[in-house]
């Protein structure tokens, strides 16, 4: 006798044996991973998107792929060893695609049927290098049948030679699975297909008659897997996905939680907490529409990275050893101590789960009592709110399902909600692993439905370890009541400092207001204050011009005259010294004082004339008796200035004695509450003594409260000076913080730049010879029965790779040497460089004589980078101007190179500024071209500048300066 295998069987090791969408998913990246692909994609297709007809699920990886043998000897052999049976292969070799050997994800030799998981039927392309591609179809519900022996199941492969041979292979591939249907009966005579199975039978084969393949995806899938030699890979096409992976494309809230599972699911496949780990790429495109695609996996942000761990509070690194002890550090804040622990369990060697590393961080949950700044906070709030939790790695490809929402396998929250304060750590603020390998840790053994760690006795120490780890940490420095006050001490002064700044904040915020509304009433007061003006000035000069002109006539309107001298400067708006004004209030405070500058170059002028015209008609007691009256309003206005300071000085110092007074008085009253009644219940000396230690603690702890509310606020007070302005001096530090802090996230986001510059400079070049060898190929081809139009996708390829070329050398500097440099190679270089915009923009380019015949001795890229930056920024700022004119000149006697335009001329206040780095004015701009312009010229011993000096600004626009530096 032997065994037989049912059919079934195979459903139940595979769809049977998986617990949910990712985890089917995850299986099928692993087998990728151990293929030696580099890239492992997901792709759902909506019936939305070009010529698809119903939604269809495609999973891809470009490792080794299979032969017709590799398929027949190992892909339809269950639990086969290949995997199992070693851990690396010798060496690089074909068989690793050339890459340095890979542990093994996958090991049961199961993972491949999660297939059936996610829908039916299916159909599979692999090609292996030097081999034919192959075509496998199935549809893995036939194995449903529990009359079927998996010897009566037939699963048609076919040779695939091209695109154009794909629709016939594949309908032959169809009728091949269909004839699983023939036989009726089984050996002893019974009907395979019963009754109650039809309709099985009948939804299988309407699915296997409707499967089509859309022409585009033919193309896409087959176009790189058709290189006999080269090629290789795998692809399955899931014809009618399971219901779950179209819902993923929705966005009601319905199915928000489903979404965010698989995400979490999914995130992390590979260990991203590592420094440098990245061992393989994963996606998800959805395609919905041509111009809806994206990726799902990162729609609600990306994964955690190594990175991640400078913006935690709190760092856990070091290595539980098996046995219940752990070695390691913690960083609490900025402080970093070493820590050591030892869970008292009782030890038995079979139990001993080997050495499992864990490094976690940890985020407070309020932003006042962490470390970070308000950016970097709510950086990884983001990020822990979608991916917190404690992974599990083994071998850095992650076990599910550590890591969900929902997968708290130590039980944080449950003991939080016994106590927060004893149990300090939260699941949900949490992020980081713990690492296994297959060697080290091979009693912690994976469940065979691949959803977390068998429940054995190794796990059972393993959990026990990590949640008495955690108990005594908490106990130790992190509790209401530690045993140790480190943590807590640092985060009531983080507290204090916070709320302090925040209260600053606050403060600056009225200010910023007050201001702000200011700079919107201004205006209107003016316009009034001007017209009163011109009245009485008008008023005046017609009584001047009177042939006998009385003083009496002219008093009145001279004293308000007089009066709106001295009110003039009420009108300029008071700039706060305690922040720095926002460029949006710079510019109206510009504009508004444009408008006074020419009310005193007009009207005030005249009111000069005018004076000295009445001064000559008056005589001089009466100019005297003027004056006088003159000296008591300038006297009066300066007593009544002095006086509303001293009003409020005082208000404002009765406002704090009297606030210093409540509170003094509430400490005493707190120390000698009760006074009596304790006195009258000290009757032995033991009372007496434990009730001294209560006065003690108390007092302390009053003394420790007049240290913090009452004694700051006596000690600032006590260094005020009138010799310096604190408003100033703070305004000053806190502009200069403002600004570190801006530039420090701007370098944090462009640190990379230069390295991605170097990298599309390398893709380009690829890019560029491969479309170039493809084009030549297809000149002497004649497939086209459109020759104009592949002439024209030829010369338009020509001008993108003409434009390539002028763009590369400025990526290149390091190596190129100085050289002589005139004026007409750089207006010659710039016209052919914006030849497009300019003429699009209908600009006028032109440059004069004194330009084209100067010279400079530099490295090429370097002034034409600057050119390049600058003419940019030109064309943008001009494009809704009617007129719109580029001039490029040269001073002989200064020797420099100017540049001006006919756009928005740059504000007073902006001119110094530009060439700060990150500072711009443009929207989503970096600001970053000027300021490296500025620094290359320097290198070369020139400097540039902005100026609206009229002399050069002959445009009146934006106007650049290129001079030699002394």
């Amino acid at each position: 006798m032997q065994f037989r295998t049912k059919a079934r069987a195979v459903d139940l090791l595979g769809k049977g044996q998986i617990a949910d969408l990712p985890t089917a998913i995850t299986e099928l990246w692993k087998n990728g991973y151990d293929a030696y692909a580099d890239n492992l994609t997901a792709e759902i297709y909506l019936d939305t998107y070009k010529d698809v007809n119903s939604p269809l699920f495609v999973m891809t990886d470009d490792g080794k792929g299979m032969s017709r043998n590799d398929i027949f000897e190992k892909w339809l052999v269950l639990g086969t060893d290949s995997k199992s049976r070693t851990t690396l292969e010798e060496k690089e070799s074909e068989e690793t695609l050339w890459q340095k050997p890979r542990i093994k994800a996958g090991e049961k030799g199961i993972g491949r049927l999660s297939v059936a998981f996610l829908g039916n039927p299916m159909l599979m392309f692999t090609k292996k290098q030097g081999h034919p591609l192959q075509a496998l179809f199935f549809d893995w519900r036939l194995l449903e049948n529990y009359n079927l022996f998996l010897d009566d199941v037939d699963i048609p492969v076919e040779d695939i030679d091209s695109i154009t041979d794909l629709p016939f292979k594949f309908e032959r591939l169809k009728e091949s699975f269909l004839k699983n249907f023939d036989k009726e009966n089984d050996t002893d005579g019974n009907y395979i297909w019963e009754e109650k199975q039809l309709g099985l039978r009948r939804d299988i084969e309407n699915s296997v008659n409707n499967s089509e393949i859309p022409n585009f995806l033919s193309e896409k899938l087959l176009t790189d897997l058709l290189d006999v030699q080269n090629s290789h890979g795998t692809k399955f096409i899931v014809f009618e996905p399971l219901e779950q992976i179209v819902d993923l494309t929705k966005n009601d809230e319905d199915d928000l939680e489903d979404r965010q599972f698989v995400i979490s699911s999914l995130s992390g496949f590979t260990n991203d907490f590592k420094k440098d780990n990245n061992l393989i790429k994963t996606s998800i495109p959805i395609y919905k529409e041509i111009e809806q695609e994206y990726d799902f996996l990162t729609s609600e942000g990306k994964f955690f990275t190594s990175d991640d761990y400078d913006l935690a509070d709190i760092i856990i690194e070091g290595i539980f050893d098996g046995t219940g002890k752990f070695n390691g550090k913690l960083k609490i804040y900025d402080e970093i101590i070493d820590y050591t622990f030892l869970n008292p369990r009782k030890i038995d060697s079979r139990n001993d789960y080997g050495n499992v590393i864990i490094k976690l961080g940890y985020n407070q949950g309020k932003e006042n009592e962490s470390i970070q700044d308000d950016i970097s906070y709510n950086n990884i709030k983001k990020k822990v709110k979608n991916y917190g939790g404690l992974y599990i790695y083994r071998d850095d490809f992650r076990v599910l399902p550590y890591g969900r929402p929902n997968a708290d396998f130590l039980r944080f929250e449950e003991r939080r909600s016994r106590r927060a304060g004893s149990y300090y750590f939260s699941y949900r603020r949490m992020f980081g692993y713990l690492g296994l390998t297959r060697d080290e840790n091979y009693r912690l053994k994976d469940k065979s439905s691949r959803e977390g760690l068998i429940n054995n006795g190794a796990y059972r120490a393993f959990e026990s370890d990590l949640i008495h780890f955690f108990l005594d940490l908490a106990n130790e420095y992190f509790s209401d009541k530690p045993n140790k006050s480190l943590f807590r001490d640092k985060m009531a002064q983080i507290k204090e400092e916070s709320e302090a700044i925040k209260k600053d904040n606050k403060r600056a915020i009225v200010e910023k207001k007050a201001f702000t509304k200011s700079l919107k009433e201004y205006p209107d007061k003016f316009e009034k204050y001007q017209i009163e003006y011109q009245s009485i000035l008008e008023q005046l000069e017609e009584k001047t011009n009177a042939s006998n002109v009385l003083y009496s006539d002219i008093e009145s309107l001279l004293d308000r005259l007089h009066t709106l001298d001295i009110e003039f400067k009420n009108l300029i708006p008071k700039v706060p010294k305690r922040y720095k004004p926002t460029d949006t209030q710079l510019d109206r405070l510009d504009k508004y004082e444009d408008k006074l500058l020419g009310f005193n170059k007009t009207i005030k002028k005249d009111s000069t004339q005018l004076m000295t015209k009445v001064q000559e008609k008056l005589e001089v007691k009466e100019l005297k008796v003027e004056f006088t009256k003159n000296y008591q309003k300038y006297n009066g206005t300066l007593e009544k200035i002095i006086t509303e300071n001293r009003i409020q000085l005082k208000t404002k110092y009765d406002s704090l004695l009297k606030d210093f007074s409540f509170r003094s008085r509430r400490v005493i009253d707190e120390l000698n509450f009760e006074k009596d009644k304790i006195v009258n219940s000290i009757d032995s000396k033991e009372s007496v003594l434990i009730e001294s230690e209560k006065l003690s603690s108390k007092f302390e702890f009053l003394r420790d409260q007049i240290n913090k509310e009452l004694s700051p606020l006596v000690e600032h007070l006590s260094k005020l000076s009138f010799d310096i302005d604190e408003e100033l001096v703070q305004g000053a530090y806190k502009a200069e913080y403002d600004t570190i802090k801006y530039k420090w996230e701007q370098t944090r986001e462009t640190a990379q730049l230069g390295v991605a510059v170097e990298i599309i400079d390398h893709e380009f070049n690829q890019l560029y010879a491969k479309i170039n060898s493809s084009i030549d190929k297809l000149s002497g081809v004649s497939l086209f029965t459109d020759v104009e139009q592949f002439n024209f996708l030829r010369q338009n390829f020509k001008q993108l790779e003409d434009k390539y070329d002028l763009l590369s050398p400025l990526y290149r500097i390091s190596g190129v040497v100085p050289k002589n440099v005139s004026g007409l190679d750089i207006t010659n270089y710039l016209m052919r460089f914006f030849d497009r915009r300019i003429d699009d923009y209908n600009i006028k380019f032109h440059s004069t004589e004194a330009f084209k015949k100067c010279s400079l001795t530099i490295k090429e890229p370097v002034i034409h980078t600057v050119f390049i930056n600058i003419i940019n920024n030109a064309i943008y700022w001009m494009r809704n101007k009617e007129h719109r004119e580029i001039l490029l000149d040269y001073n002989n006697e200064t020797n420099e190179m100017i540049i001006c335009n006919s756009g928005l001329k740059i504000e007073n206040h902006r001119i110094e500024k530009i060439f700060d780095i990150f500072y711009s004015n443009r929207p989503n701009g970096r600001g970053i071209g000027l300021y490296l312009s500025k620094q290359s010229l320097n290198e070369s011993n020139l400097d540039i500048y902005a100026t609206n000096d009229k002399e050069y600004n002959v445009l009146s626009g934006a106007c650049f300066v290129i001079k030699p530096m002394l």
